[in-house]
């Protein structure tokens, strides 16, 4: 199939033997995409129609009990399951292990955090009846309904938002301590609103201040949308879903790095140019539409 599909994308100057490539796919039933470095598939993903992937979403939702057994809660979201609590994932989460947390400018260091909620304090935090946001971690299977944490995050492109947790961190992933210096000034320097913290993602690595100071006020007015929803509507009500196939692989894998997209249908290759246009002018030249007799995937078996 890959040397079939390198062959294919071998028209004009798209070549998917050399660099990076984002294959795309675009049937009205079905949406695939295939992440190609140098002609070595890395990624593949399908989305089909009817599917509901609710990861990621965000809810406003209510408790209608709680099971001190289980130490959990279960939320009503407006699904016909309703969502599971734990009282774990409903403590403010320490950040990640694959994190290394960053100093707030403004905040003492000798100042202490806000006292520690324990799982012992949940049921009075949440009793039965009362509202409170959440996002779901993982999906509905079988009989059981989704999993879902107090712990909300935004993802964007080089930043993800946490509006609930004030806490700044950066991916150990990013190695170079040169380059861990100039992120952790650049993020010392934003304007993130009291209350609020980021996480720097991987990606960042050589980026100007620039792309995260307009990552940021994105992410922030995305947010603001968010509250405005959660705040006009009584719960359970979604607040927030995570985008769909097309606009995430444009969101986390249309980078700098990548050479080309290519993609078989004309309406979702001008949807990609929208989305690459609010991140550069280089991203939106680096997506091209391949015009195929079929299916860009049904053409290479």
């Amino acid at each position: 199939m890959l040397k079939r599909l390198r062959q294919a994308l071998r028209i004009g100057n798209i070549d998917a033997r050399k660099g990076n490539t984002i294959v795309i796919n675009a049937e009205k039933l079905e949406r695939r995409v295939a992440l190609l470095e140098d002609g070595v598939l890395e990624e593949f993903e399908i989305e089909r129609e009817g599917d509901d992937n609710i990861v990621g979403s965000i809810f406003k939702g209510r408790i209608k009990n709680i099971e001190q057994g289980l130490k959990a809660m279960f939320v009503d979201i407006g699904m016909e399951k309703n969502a599971f609590l734990h009282f774990w994932d409903a403590i403010p989460a320490a950040l990640d292990n694959g994190l290394e947390e960053i100093h707030r400018q403004g905040r003492s260091k000798k100042k202490g955090r806000p006292k520690k909620i324990t799982s012992k304090d949940i049921p009075n935090l949440y009793p039965v009846g009362s509202e409170l946001v959440i996002q779901v971690s993982k999906g509905p299977i079988g009989n059981k309904g989704p999993r879902v944490t107090t712990n909300v995050s935004l993802p964007g492109r080089y930043l993800v938002l946490t509006p609930f947790a004030d806490q700044f961190g950066i991916s150990r992933k990013i190695e170079d301590p040169q380059e861990r210096t100039r992120l952790r000034r650049i993020m010392q320097r934003m304007a993130v609103p009291e209350g609020m913290g980021i996480i720097m993602r991987t990606v960042a690595i050589g980026k100007r201040a620039r792309h995260f100071i307009r990552d940021l006020a994105m992410l922030l007015e995305q947010w603001e949308e968010v509250e405005e929803i959660r705040d006009d509507n009584p719960a359970p009500v979604c607040i927030f879903e995570e985008p769909k196939l097309i606009e995430r692989t444009a969101r986390d894998f249309l980078t700098e790095e990548i050479d080309q997209v290519v993609c078989d249908d004309q309406e979702t290759t001008e949807e990609i140019k929208k989305i690459a246009e609010k991140i550069s002018r280089r991203a939106k030249r680096q997506v091209h539409h391949l015009q195929t007799q079929q299916p860009l995937f049904d053409h290479l078996g």
